[in-house]
Formats: structure tokens, sequence, C-alpha cells
């Protein structure tokens, strides 16, 4: 593995080491509401969350299509990252960690080894790799409203009233950082 670890891999491994350590709240917002089943990465659309996405991958590792899995975390991770650039509530940003704890925090131990050396080959590049970056590279940006994320910040509980949206969000720019954060661009 390189001395840098694959943006996915980061995450996962930090919802594994902290999922042991904490409990964290998921709001209902952050819940998967359209069920997607194991699919290809290269048939998500721009309206389905990162927390769709990640429950497509779940379904995916319950069915040994770590590959698939991992592929789809890729994508869950490039929506989720364009998403913390447009919420202007920065104490939500962490939700697809939590999200990754409650959804594979209790698959065992054999399956988790099998996900990581798929994320990390995926991350290796190669075909699958640039399969999945093609298709997102010519992807439009993620198009709903991030309220799995919006609800998850500490705004939600505090009452403070400021937009939830960054104001002038530059969704195109913000699409080619979300490339850059999954290596699909430098």
């Amino acid at each position: 593995m390189s001395k840098i670890l694959p943006p996915i891999l980061a995450l996962l491994l930090a919802a594994f080491v902290l999922g042991a350590q904490a409990n964290n709240y998921v709001s209902k917002d952050s819940q998967a509401t359209s069920p997607l089943g194991c699919i290809s990465a290269t048939s998500v659309l721009s309206t389905h969350t990162p927390t769709d996405i990640t429950a497509a991958a779940k379904t995916c590792t319950e069915q040994s299509k770590f590959d698939e899995a991992a592929e789809l975390l890729m994508v869950a991770s490039a929506f989720a990252y364009f998403d913390t650039q447009r919420v202007s509530d920065k104490t939500g940003h962490n939700v697809l960690r939590v999200i990754f704890n409650k959804k594979f925090n209790s698959m065992p131990e054999g399956d988790r080894k099998k996900l990581f050396a798929s994320i990390n080959s995926l991350d290796q590049g190669g075909a699958r790799k640039l399969e999945v970056c093609n298709y997102l590279t010519a992807s439009k940006p993620p198009s709903y409203i991030p309220s799995y994320m919006i609800s998850h910040g500490l705004r939600k509980f505090t009452g403070v009233t400021e937009a939830p949206l960054i104001k002038d969000f530059d969704a195109d720019q913000s699409w080619l950082n979300s490339m850059v954060f999954v290596k699909c661009r430098s």
C-alpha cells in the first residue's frame, strides 16, 4: 500500500477505529432513501445520495461482491466530498464516516480484509478505476439536497439559522475538486 492511504480506505479505517470507541448520532435524514441493491458504480445517478450509495455497497459486501462495493464507496466518497464543499455547517461534514461505521462496523473480519484489499487494488489504478473515473468525470455533479449532511451538523441542534448551503456555490469547480479527492484527476 502506498504511504498515503487512499481516501476511501482512510475513511473506512477511521470509521472502524472510532466506531469501537464512540456511539454516533445518525439522523433519519442520514438513512438511505432510495434502495439501490448491489448496482454497478456506473449506474449511480446524480440524484442518489452518499447514504443510498453506501447502502448499495453494504448490499454488495453481503453478496461477497467486494470489487463492486469498493467502486460504490469510491463514488460515495466523491459525492460526500462534493457535499462538504457546499454545506456551510462543517460539524456535519463527518457524517459519511458515521454512516460507514454504522454500515460496516459489524462486518466479519475476513470480509473486512477482502473489502480493504479491493479498495486498495482499486486505488492502485487499472481498468476498474479508469472505468469509474471516466464515468464520474463525465457525470453531472450531485443534484440532491444534502439533507443527510445538513441534519447531522450541530446547527440543527443549536437553532442557528444561517443558510445550510453556501451562497454562490460553484458546483462545477467543486465537482472537479471531488475528482481530485478520489484520485480521478491530479
